[in-house]
């Protein structure tokens, strides 16, 4: 009995002590818990101080290279080919022979035209005898012309020059300086058709269309910068040489600049892009980053004083690569002034009147 007592004791004891444990337990975890402080979060931005300055206005335009001086080349006369002195893309200078066609029978055709005229000769010297004259000068035009026929002499003359074409049309020679492109022929075969392409590639023509509404910021004479698809940021000079001042049905206006390949890259045919740039004064001009689409309308944030956002409606009247001209967009109620703060980062998923913090 007594040792059921002592057990039980015990028992109570340990339960006192536990039961005391779990309350302390209790108590910390309550003044944790209110010690816990609720920080709104903070929405870091960058800014910018709105001003009036100029804006560069970019027009861009596409189009294909088309070299200012380009010739398809082919033999004249007939013949086997003997001879091809150039491969596609080599270069060629003015005068120089870039193949050549047997030139024997045609060389033997001249041979024998010169023969034929140096005997109509002595006919024709025999034929003014006749009409009682010792030497060819002052012979009256009608004597001499019924010497001339009587002789072969002005048939003999014309062969003559008919052979002279015939040698020099198995000779193809390049009536300007370029490369040889298009090139399809070989030795021994008969040429048929074009032989080559000849281009002149220092300087290319490239045709490109702009809006009606964009004509004013476009001027014979007015410097471009071109680049092809593949090297968008490697830009060429160019010059505008000319305006079609037609509108086609589309509301586009045709317009031709030059480009000088000055280090050779360019070539015949490749598509590039045309940039027309034009500085206009007096705008108001904001990173791109800083206008933002919410529910299909253009907004911006300006920074309040008191460090909050502000909604702000406005229109995108022109862009370039990297900045927009805005105008408050006043049916909304929106305003915009010089030297107001606007946030150009931080600003995809800002609301209106949010804390904001610069970093």
């Amino acid at each position: 009995m007594i040792k059921f007592y002592y057990c039980l004791s015990s028992i109570l004891l340990v339960g006192m002590v536990a039961g005391c444990g779990g309350a302390k337990e209790k108590e910390k975890e309550g003044s944790n818990a209110a010690k816990i402080v609720y920080v709104e979060e903070q929405n870091l931005v960058d800014t910018v101080v709105l001003r009036m300055q100029p804006f560069n206005k970019q027009i861009v335009g596409n189009g294909k290279l088309r070299a200012v001086t380009k010739s398809v080349l082919h033999f004249n006369g007939t013949g086997e080919i003997v001879d091809i002195r150039f491969k596609n893309g080599e270069s060629v200078r003015k005068g120089e022979v870039i193949a050549q066609l047997d030139s024997t029978t045609a060389y033997l055709n001249l041979k024998q035209a010169q023969l034929t005229l140096d005997k109509s000769k002595i006919d024709r010297m025999d034929a003014l005898i006749g009409f009682g004259y010792s030497d060819t000068t002052n012979i009256p035009e009608e004597h001499r012309k019924v010497a001339d026929i009587r002789s072969g002499y002005a048939s003999a003359v014309n062969n003559l020059k008919q052979a002279e074409i015939a040698l020099a049309n198995t000779t193809l020679i390049a009536p300007f300086g370029g490369k040889i492109a298009n090139l399809q022929s070989k030795v021994y075969e008969q040429p048929q058709g074009e032989f080559c392409t000849l281009i002149d590639d220092r300087v290319f023509d490239v045709d490109f269309n702009l809006l009606e509404s964009e004509i004013g910021f476009v001027r014979k004479g007015q410097r471009v910068k071109v680049a092809v698809f593949n090297a968008p940021d490697h830009y060429f000079d160019g010059e505008v040489t000319q305006i079609n001042p037609l509108v086609d049905d589309k509301g586009q206006i045709n317009v031709r600049a030059q480009v000088n390949n000055t280090t050779g890259e360019l070539l015949e045919g490749m598509n590039v892009s045309v940039l027309v740039e034009n500085m206009i004064s007096d705008q108001l001009v904001v990173p791109k980053s800083a206008v933002v689409i919410r529910d299909n309308q253009e907004v911006l944030f300006r920074m309040s004083p008191e460090g909050r956002s502000i909604w702000t409606y406005v229109h995108v009247l022109m862009s370039n690569s990297d900045s927009h001209v805005v105008a408050a967009n006043t049916d909304k109620g929106a305003e915009l002034n010089v030297g107001d703060v606007i946030i150009t980062s931080g600003n995809l998923n800002l609301a209106d009147n949010s804390e904001v913090v610069v970093k």
